[in-house]
């Protein structure tokens, strides 16, 4: 079964590591000044909460919507791959709406909590052997 972690977590490991990587962009890139960031701050909040919530939503929606599988093309993780990448993309959208107030001039008292609800999100999806085991049973 460890052997069965070591994508998802690669994975997983690859995804957070991006997020990261904006932030440094933030920080080595010149950023625009006099920009106005204020007008995209409340549409881009919204869509952020809209893919958090998506993150934790779709992965259960995409599960009970699965159609009856092909014996032949079964995986032996039950979709669970499908998922994460799904929830974890979702969750990296999150951090790149931070990314684009970032380079509007956005203070970091702005962008950093995009980033931190992305984190957030990320970690719960973290790959567990318990987690793999539980999906792979309900398929």
């Amino acid at each position: 079964m460890k052997d069965s972690l070591l994508v998802p977590r690669i994975l997983w490991a690859a995804l957070f590591a991006s997020t990261l990587i904006y932030l440094l962009v933030l920080e080595v890139v010149e950023l625009q000044t006099g920009s106005s960031w204020e007008t995209l701050l409340y549409p881009l909040a919204f869509a952020a909460v809209t893919t958090a919530g998506a993150s934790l939503m779709a992965p259960r929606m995409m599960l009970r919507r699965r159609p009856a599988r092909d014996t032949s093309t079964v995986t032996h993780d039950g979709g669970y791959l499908t998922t994460l990448i799904v929830a974890l993309a979702l969750a990296e959208s999150v951090a790149i709406f931070g990314l684009v107030l970032g380079f509007l001039g956005a203070p970091p008292t702005i962008v950093v909590p995009f980033f931190a609800v992305a984190w957030i999100l990320m970690i719960l999806r973290f790959p567990t052997k318990e987690r793999v085991e539980r999906q792979s049973a309900r398929s």
